[in-house]
């Protein structure tokens, strides 16, 4: 009387699932039988072994594989959390922009200008997002932008664009709504960005019921993060010959905690610390990074380290995932060098 079992059922790929059978009339040996209908099985649904004859372990694959998911994964990943969390650096993450406005440097040139304040070298108006917060920017770009005896300085062909007030007037103004998303209340930074120096600007805040204000330091402008919009107006006043600015930003959190903790070898520490030159400009850097806190990272991004105020630019990301649940991230990162990366060695807004 002959039994037929399953055996490897669920190998992934080109494996094949074989069945055993133990021949009687061969003193009893068992054989192996190569079984095409369950090549290369890869279901949700867990089959029976053969058909008409199900086994009591059809099951246990996928059931063991919710375990991992469920329970082992979630440990793993905090047990990563902590593992950083014991031994920290803090970062601050700015993820490269790849959507949005395309920058006044970039109009009418096949690249974006590497030094330009407005987009950092990304071609996209703000250049990166910082983790936690949200940006928003008034430039020639501005959806709706009002000028007022302000003009764009195309005859000088500057890159980006800058906006100056018209000779034979002494006063002008550029005005754009803002909209503002959900956040905690808090601005995080803010900047009117001017390529020379001038006396004459001045930054006026109104939100949607009238009410305006001044803006000279942060806390002026917390207020207006209470609607879903501010009206920002720039004021020119001709004090110096050629009052003339890029763009305002300003950024707002949307979570309480700014920072990313990463962990980092002790020896890649130490050297890292060293001032070699060329060698320390060029050396690339391994960090790792807990699931939690931010799940996806990606090349191009750029990592500010707290303690040294060193800017690293991500080059390499490495996923660790277990039965589909991330639960760290290996990054690779260089050092942003002066020369290559301008914009954001520059212009950041920390």
């Amino acid at each position: 009387m002959g039994s037929s079992i399953r055996n490897n059922r669920d190998q992934r790929g080109s494996a094949r699932t074989y069945r055993e059978r133990r021949d009687n009339t061969n003193g009893g040996t068992t054989q192996k039988t190569y079984d095409a209908t369950y090549t290369a099985h890869s279901s949700s649904t867990t089959p029976p072994a053969f058909s008409g004859e199900p086994s009591s372990t059809d099951h246990q694959i996928d059931h063991v594989h919710e375990i991992i998911r469920d329970q082992l994964a979630p440990r793993i990943q905090t047990m990563s959390a902590n593992a950083v969390l014991s031994d920290r650096r803090e970062f601050l993450y700015f993820r490269r922009k790849r959507t949005g406005r395309r920058c006044s440097c970039y109009t009418s040139q096949t690249s974006p200008d590497n030094q330009c304040p407005v987009c950092l070298g990304t071609g996209i108006v703000a250049g990166y997002e910082k983790f936690g917060t949200r940006a928003e920017v008034l430039d020639f770009t501005s959806q709706g932008l009002v000028m007022v005896n302000v003009e764009p300085n195309f005859a000088e062909d500057t890159r980006p664009v800058y906006l100056r007030l018209m000779e034979g007037h002494d006063r002008g103004y550029v005005e754009a709504q803002l909209p503002i998303k959900n956040n905690t209340g808090v601005v995080d930074n803010f900047m009117l960005y001017q390529p020379i120096f001038n006396r004459g600007t001045k930054i006026i805040a109104t939100n949607p019921l009238g009410g305006t204000a001044e803006i000279k330091e942060k806390v002026d402008l917390e207020p207006f993060l209470a609607f879903n919009s501010v009206k920002i107006r720039i004021e020119f006043t001709r004090i110096d010959a050629k009052p003339v600015i890029t763009h305002f930003i300003f950024r707002y959190q949307i979570r309480d905690n700014l920072l990313v903790y990463g962990d980092l070898s002790r020896s890649e520490e130490e050297f890292s610390g060293l001032q070699s030159g060329v060698y320390e400009a060029y050396q690339e850097i391994p960090i790792f990074f807990d699931a939690k806190t931010l799940p996806h990272f990606r090349n191009e991004d750029v990592l500010f380290r707290c303690r040294d105020s060193r800017k690293f630019k991500i080059v390499l990301v490495n996923e660790n995932v277990v039965a589909g649940v991330l639960t760290s991230t290996d990054v690779r990162a260089r050092y942003l060098i002066p020369s290559m990366d301008v914009g954001i060695n520059i212009h950041l807004l920390i």
